[in-house]
């Protein structure tokens, strides 16, 4: 990769699935100390190369005492990013089902120092374009927080256009959507879709993509899409994905490249 460029990972989840997911016999061991998660974190970046990250937690984590949970892991992520603040860039969550406490938690997460929210409204039990979706991001608006929406191929509560309608609605704020690409179908309606809604920046990482780069950026420019690494869930040695060398080798201008890489998201958060 050129030296020039920022390398952003804009998908990087903190926690496990493993309560939400299919059983497959796995238990999750117990929850690592913030600085051992952080500091392994910073070290799986430093190794492939990669600037900073976007990290979020996850969707699937137990809600026993509802409110309360979710502000748990809203602290967690905050305590995360004060281990490593030129490292992490930590974002919370609301529950859409938790009304209008939902909505309070979203000033709660800016005094706490996050920069944003994430949804996986499949584990959330609601649609993206739940009723209260609306006051939420009202509110962040508001606030100047940054909102990101996973869009799933396999799942109608997370279907695409779901998106573009909140996108519609709130002009000012920009988007980070993910996980479209990952079917064909999927992926070919938001390469010909994505211009109604051009304040959706789309996350390219996952284990397949059906859209051309070159295609995409033809059609709907560079300033839409992103990379990521898919941090956070896989164990392993840390291997840098293909799509970094499948962004570097596309035939497009190394502004293009730059806009994607990194910059992209970079200038969502306030780092341009």
């Amino acid at each position: 990769m050129s030296q020039d460029r920022l390398l952003v990972d804009a998908h990087h989840h903190v926690g496990d699935l493993s309560d939400s997911l299919s059983y497959d016999g796995h238990v999750p061991g117990p929850e690592p100390s913030v600085e051992e998660d952080a500091d392994g974190r910073v070290a799986r970046m430093d190794a492939l190369g990669i600037a900073w990250a976007v990290i979020q937690p996850s969707h699937g984590y137990a809600r026993t005492d509802g409110l309360a949970a979710t502000r748990r892991v809203n602290d967690r992520m905050a305590q995360l990013q004060a281990r490593a603040p030129d490292r992490l860039r930590a974002v919370g969550t609301t529950e859409p089902l938790h009304g209008l406490d939902g909505v309070a938690e979203v000033d709660r997460v800016r005094e706490i120092g996050l920069a944003g929210l994430a949804w996986h409204h499949r584990f959330q039990g609601c649609y993206i374009d739940s009723r209260w979706m609306w006051p939420t991001l009202e509110r962040m608006q508001d606030l100047g927080l940054v909102p990101l929406v996973h869009t799933n191929a396999e799942s109608s509560l997370e279907a695409s256009w779901r998106l573009q309608r909140l996108a519609t609605d709130f002009p000012g704020l920009t988007f980070l959507a993910m996980d479209a690409f990952w079917t064909y179908e999927r992926a070919r309606h938001v390469l010909f879709t994505a211009g109604l809604t051009p304040n959706i920046v789309w996350d390219l990482g996952g284990p397949v993509s059906y859209v051309s780069i070159a295609e995409w950026v033809e059609r709907n420019g560079s300033t839409t899409l992103c990379f990521s690494a898919g941090g956070g869930y896989l164990g392993g040695p840390a291997v840098l994905p293909p799509l970094v060398a499948q962004i570097e080798h596309t035939p497009i201008s190394d502004e293009d490249k730059a806009n994607i890489l990194g910059g992209n998201v970079a200038r969502m958060f306030g780092y341009s």
